[in-house]
């Protein structure tokens, strides 16, 4: 607990808040020493969410509303207000873009970051499909005067840069629906992030990101993959089937409740039918039978096994062999999301993608004394938008206090008449055109009045010869 002495004397706090299908997470934190502390989390019940959308807004308000006072409570005088929001869902789609950027004298002067962010930032203004919105755009790679492909086009020189990206869109009512449970419960969302890149954040590391790494978030209602290779994510996709429709699946054939059947399956299932207990029987509390049924622990993983691998895992093989960077993932797979607990998974992801994988913990970049409920998948995804939210923060008072001193320079260094044109190959901000004009002085052979003095000389010299 912090005191409100200590609370005086803490930077920013930052909050994310994370709307699942099976719950609503709030999370309050901040930096310190390079490492980020949380100082105050919260939990509410999901019960107007289904596969990532949001179908009922007072019940998602509600959960809303007690995640955000649970954690609250726990920092003891901290009100939250701003938030970063995730987002997913079936209607999230990935659209490759090309655009292109031409520099005058670009062989002269090297590529600035300015010249890159202005790329990227001018994709949010092009025009997508009636309905959509842009969410982000994540570069993929820069083709330098059509010859030299990177990453990290920065530094180099070069008359004609070729920006590749994916645009992620998603469709405009249901991101006014976070936004109206958002402001609903009194808070305003900073951002909205895709969630799939928030997880990455919080359970990949940079060395991974580098060699090449699928990340598999398996949600309640969506299985979120994003692919990173050379540090950048480069690749998207959101499948609308997540860990709710196994417990549905159990709840029905069995005959029991949601809750039931949830218990059931992470307790006394598992996902590789060989893997399960054909001797083993799990009785079934019936409200309205006088004999309780009974279930076999092989039928059990059957049902699971059905939907795992058919409907989450095949799709998920499917989705990476269509990006083009099967072959690039050096450092595997990253099993993440509250589906990531299911016994066995891990190896059947394994024979499955046919590649090397891990449980993702989400706890790179956190303080070690994060609280032990929070060190579970199920939180991968709300600890990133907190994390994704201080980064931009910090980054953003980096920009501000490179930019002061030169704005301060300006005023006591005013610019010449005729500034010389700066790395980007512009002129006085006109993008390679000088647009100033020379004045009119008699000391300069343009001027009027020399002009008019030479002409009056021509006159006075005819008269002289006429007389």
């Amino acid at each position: 607990m912090k005191t409100e002495d200590q609370m005086t004397d803490m930077p920013d706090l930052v909050v994310g808040l994370d709307i699942g299908t099976t719950k609503i997470a709030t999370i309050i934190g901040y930096k310190s020493d390079d490492k980020i502390d949380i100082i105050g989390h919260g939990r509410g019940e999901s019960t107007g969410v289904q596969h990532g959308l949001i179908y009922n807004i007072n019940k998602t308000v509600d959960g809303i509303n007690i995640s955000k006072e649970q954690a609250e409570n726990r920092t003891d005088c901290f009100k939250v207000r701003n938030v970063f929001v995730g987002i997913a869902g079936r209607h999230i789609k990935s659209i490759e873009y090309k655009h292109v950027l031409t520099r005058i004298n670009g062989k002269d002067f090297v590529i600035r970051q300015e010249e890159i962010d202005r790329m990227l930032n001018d994709l949010y203004n092009i025009s997508v499909p009636s309905g959509e919105r842009i969410i982000t755009v994540i570069p993929q790679h820069y083709v330098i005067d059509r010859e030299m492909d990177t990453n990290e086009p920065v530094g180099m020189l070069g008359e004609l840069i070729e920006g590749y990206f994916q645009l992620i869109t998603g469709n405009e009512s249901e991101i006014k629906k976070i936004l109206m449970c958002v402001e609903s419960a009194g808070l305003k969302a900073e951002d909205i992030i895709l969630e799939p890149i928030a997880s990455g954040l919080s359970c990949l590391s940079e060395e991974e990101k580098k060699q090449g790494v699928a990340l598999v978030d398996i949600g309640g209602g969506t299985t979120d993959l994003a692919i990173y290779c050379e540090g950048n994510p480069v690749f998207t996709k959101v499948i609308p089937i997540g860990g709710s429709i196994i417990t549905r699946d159990i709840a029905t054939v069995c005959q029991i409740t949601e809750e039931l059947a949830e218990k059931l399956k992470t307790t006394c299932g598992t996902c590789i039918v060989e893997k399960s207990n054909s001797n083993h029987y799990i009785t079934l509390p019936q409200f309205h039978a006088v004999q309780p049924r009974q279930i076999n622990e092989t039928h059990l993983a059957k049902i699971i096994n059905m939907r795992v691998q058919n409907d989450i895992l095949d799709q998920v093989k499917r989705e990476i062999e269509n990006s083009g960077y099967a072959d690039k993932l050096r450092a595997g797979v990253v099993l993440t999301g509250g589906g990531a607990t299911l016994r066995h998974i891990k190896e059947l992801c394994q024979y499955t993608l046919q590649k090397p994988v891990r449980i993702g913990i989400p706890e790179i970049g956190f303080m070690r004394n994060i609280p032990n409920d929070l060190k579970h998948p199920m939180y991968s995804t709300s600890l990133g938008l907190l994390k994704y939210g201080i980064n931009k923060k910090e980054n953003a008072l980096e920009t501000e206090q490179e930019e002061k001193p030169v704005e301060e320079e300006r005023k006591t260094n005013p610019k010449p008449e005729n500034p010389k044109p700066d790395n980007s190959g512009k002129k006085n901000g006109n993008d390679g055109k000088n647009t100033s004009k020379p004045k009119n002085t008699d000391s300069k052979p343009w001027g009027s009045n020399f002009i008019m003095k030479k002409v009056q000389d021509f006159f006075e010299g005819l008269v002289d010869k006429t007389s």
